[in-house]
């Protein structure tokens, strides 16, 4: 939750947009009042707050927007204001200052919360795949888990491993072992729902958290998963997927002994031949 209020890049959610009212409402305020009171008044350091706000959560093109509008509004105020200068470009001058110096403030920070961004990212997403990794998946699901409890909902964890892969490795070669990863990661985003959390776990393992889902929706969501995955990976003969599939009618266990028993579902498939699909209902 703080996460996504801090890191609303070019958001269009209520808060984006009050936080954007509140930074260009100040340095019109200001603007006025400086008017009102013959430019006497100096609050160059306090305009730039909002430039920095809006350069953090809008990047750094509507960052220098507010550069430009703070520093029109600082002339304009200079200008309408009965306030005397010993020469007529001074206030220019002063507008050039103020616009280099939050110009460089917007750019300074908008680089800052890319860099921000990019951890972010290496910490979370698995970087062949673009899929939650490991740790992010165990994170994401656990809260999930939580949140699952309090309403009573159904749901099930879905264990999916590439069958032969090593094969392909030592025949083709990783680069066509690293294809048939992202290939797979593909045709998982494709078909799973906006509310569902995919991973690569690590290696040819991936894993789906399916939230309030029926156990017979999840058996049909898992063939539709293992069809679509092995059509993705015709290109890489003999590689084919097995899958297991835990469905609970509550979050009565952690999210890690739900995994567990996924896992073992999938490696019954695998004993007993290979590209299939195995799953349990557990009360």
């Amino acid at each position: 939750m703080i996460y996504n209020f801090l890191f609303c890049t070019f958001g269009n959610g209520w808060h984006c947009w009050i936080v954007r009212t509140l930074c260009v409402l100040p340095i019109l305020f200001i603007g006025v009042f400086r008017i009102a009171t013959d430019a006497q008044f100096v609050f160059a350091s306090l305009v730039v707050l909002p430039v920095l706000v809006i350069a953090w959560i809008d990047g750094k093109r509507n960052g220098l927007f507010m550069a430009i509008l703070a520093s029109a509004t600082w002339v304009g105020s200079d200008i309408f204001s009965e306030h005397q200068y010993s020469a007529a470009w001074i206030p220019w001058v002063n507008a050039l200052t103020y616009l280099i110096t939050y110009s460089l403030v917007a750019l300074l920070v908008a680089q800052i919360r890319l860099q921000f961004e990019r951890e972010h990212e290496r910490a979370t997403l698995d970087v062949l795949t673009g899929l939650y990794n490991r740790r992010a998946f165990l994170e994401g699901g656990t809260f999930e888990i939580e949140r699952t409890k309090r309403y009573k909902h159904s749901l099930a964890v879905l264990i999916l491993d590439l069958d032969n892969f090593k094969y392909l490795n030592d025949t083709k070669g990783h680069a066509s072992g690293d294809a048939a990863l992202r290939a797979t990661a593909a045709a998982l985003r494709s078909i799973s729902r906006l509310t569902d959390r995919v991973a690569r776990l690590g290696g040819d393992e991936f894993s789906i958290l399916l939230l309030e889902i029926g156990y017979e929706q999840a058996v049909e969501a898992g063939q539709r998963i293992s069809a679509a995955v092995n059509s993705a990976l015709q290109e890489f003969t003999p590689v084919k997927s097995s899958i297991g599939i835990a469905w609970f009618k509550e979050a009565d266990r952690s999210f890690l002994e739900m995994l567990h028993a996924a896992d073992e579902l999938m490696y019954e498939v695998k004993k007993n031949g290979k590209d299939d699909l195995r799953s349990q209902r557990f009360a």
